[in-house]
């Protein structure tokens, strides 16, 4: 159907005696069908009294009106209610009239047909957007009330109808109106298509435009234009993006790693932090393929995650996800240890949204962990076992040794004359002298010997699986023959020597702090007895016995 028989109020065409040429639906459903408005038989006077059919065709060819007049009038429906309509009268190119109906009385009762078109015309009227309808040669039939007060369209312009001051009008509020009139020109020579697009007002409200033609087969009739106010619709998207990039900038910038997955368990977020830790960029890839892509594994380092050990498939899951650890891999080969904590993400609703899980990097941390363990139990200097570390180890391998019914030994060891050195060559030569000497008597003892710094320039040694005390000593010799051939040359004039005081497990004490206790003693004996020289200490009182008496090396002391 034509342009003409879709406009939402009553229009009628008539010809210059006023006798009615034709009329749309909404014009038949308002006065009904059996007048027989089609026809062409019927003279406006039919529907209203005649006086207004008379003052209308005055007024309407008067020159100072123009080609266009608004009047209020009262017409018969087709109950034949006497009813009041706003009328528009518009001379057409072919010298004929174009009469619209607006805004009808609404509280006298019609037919079925006008109750339709009430209702079309209230949705017209009333629709949150601004409609203009205009005909083949872009002129303007109709608009509802939003349409002129979108566009501020002065009284006296809506009461001339002047096509051009409306469009100068509207031009004079937008920012761009050489734009604007080119969009109107190109579907102007375009009439078949459809156009949708925005429209910046100087005083900062943003319109939707869109617009559509009205075909009859391949009869053009006009056109729609469909103007929505979008602004704070816009300021809402301008704050959301705003908010969105605020979110980007701070999930690019935190140091955890935040990955994310959809509702259909896809990776959709890899922050910053997650690329640096995984060595690589996301990457779409079936949940099962997971762990081997990413190199995931238990906090071993070593074990595989299976996927169901995953973090971001648990929280995918609905499983609490808090404080797990897991080891990755880097493309660099880089192994990180992270700490995961993770949820699975819910709408208002409760439905799935996804999950997400952050990962913090713990690897400088367990580090520092081992390296203040490692320091608890060791001596900083030498990187020996310190005493709280022998006495546990010697307390263990004590209780073994007891299963067993084996021997343990403890060598008390003292540097003779060490202060000598500290004297002459100061303090860090003495310290090179006893990393020295560390390192040289790990290098000689056994792994299952037990090595202990024991302070200043003393050290422990604990011998499991010890035969008998002339065992014991021949270790000490070899640690005595160690300091008097291959340390003490360089700091001849000193008198570099070692004292070593032995001490066995069961036959002198069954706890670590006696047997400690009686080999220190024994090497006091060793001290007082001229220094340079191996002491055991019996079942009974301490004795003294030299380095050349316990031992077969053959060598005599210093």
């Amino acid at each position: 159907m034509e342009l003409f028989e879709h406009l939402p109020c009553p229009a009628l065409i008539l010809r210059e005696d006023f006798s009615i040429a034709r009329a749309n639906d909404a014009a038949c459903s308002l006065f009904d069908s059996h007048h027989d408005l089609d026809e062409g038989k019927l003279h406006l006077a039919a529907l209203c009294r005649q006086n207004v059919a008379d003052d209308l065709q005055q007024a309407i060819f008067l020159p100072e009106n123009g080609k266009r007049i608004k009047r209020v009038v009262k017409v018969f429906n087709g109950d034949l209610d006497l009813i009041t309509a706003g009328a528009c009268l518009s001379i057409l190119p072919d010298n004929k009239v174009l009469l619209l109906l607006t805004e009808h009385d609404r509280d006298k009762s019609c037919s079925p047909g006008c109750h339709k078109l009430r209702i079309l015309e209230e949705q017209y009227q009333h629709n949150p957007a601004g409609i203009l309808l205009v005909n083949e040669k872009m002129e303007m039939l109709s608009y509802n009330r939003r349409f002129l007060q979108m566009w501020n369209i002065p009284g006296h312009v809506q009461q001339n109808r002047d096509d051009n001051e409306s469009l100068q009008t509207v031009l004079n509020q937008v920012k761009e109106p050489e734009r604007f009139l080119a969009r109107v020109h190109e579907l102007y020579k375009s009439p078949k298509r459809t156009s949708t697009d925005e429209v910046e007002l100087k005083d900062g409200r943003i319109f939707y435009r869109h617009s559509f033609p009205v075909y009859s087969g391949e009869l053009y009739h006009g056109r729609v234009w469909y103007f929505l106010d979008i602004t704070s619709l816009k300021a809402a998207q301008r704050k959301i993006i705003r908010q969105q990039k605020f979110q980007r900038a701070i999930l690019e910038h935190i140091q955890d790693g935040i990955i994310a997955c959809n509702a259909r368990g896809q990776l959709t977020m890899f922050n910053r932090a997650s690329k640096e830790i995984h060595g690589c960029d996301l990457v779409q890839v079936p949940q099962e393929e997971w762990g081997n892509y990413y190199r995931l594994y238990q906090a071993d380092g070593v074990t595989p995650l299976k996927t169901d050990e995953i973090p971001l498939v648990q929280a995918f899951q609905g499983k609490d996800v808090h404080n797990l650890e897991m080891v990755v891999q880097s493309r660099s080969g880089e192994r990180r240890e992270l700490r995961i904590n993770g949820q699975a993400m819910y709408d208002n609703e409760g439905s799935k949204l996804g999950a997400v899980i952050s990962l913090h990097d713990i690897t400088d941390l367990n580090e520092a962990k081992k390296k203040l363990h490692h320091l608890a139990y060791h001596d900083d200097l030498t990187g020996l076992a310190n005493r709280r570390l022998f006495h546990d180890l010697l307390k263990h391998d004590m209780r073994r040794a007891g299963r067993n019914r084996e021997k343990t030994a403890v060598l008390f060891l003292d540097l003779d004359n060490f202060k000598k050195i500290n004297d002459r060559y100061g303090h860090q030569a003495g310290d090179r002298l006893l990393i020295e000497l560390a390192s040289s008597l790990r290098h000689r003892l056994r792994d299952s010997d037990i090595l202990c710094r024991w302070g200043g320039d003393e050290f422990v040694i604990a011998l499991p699986e010890i035969a008998d005390s002339e065992m014991a000593c021949r270790v000490a010799d070899k640690i005595c023959r160690v300091v008097r051939d291959d340390i003490a040359d360089q700091y001849k004039v000193c008198g570099l020597s070692m004292s070593i005081g032995v001490a066995l497990y069961p036959d002198n004490g069954t706890s670590p702090d006696n047997l400690i206790r009686q080999a220190d003693m024994a090497m006091y004996l060793a001290k007082q007895q001229g220094k340079n020289r191996v002491c055991v200490a019996p079942c009974g009182p301490v004795s003294e016995m030299s380095t050349m008496e316990n031992c077969d090396a053959g060598s005599s002391p210093r």
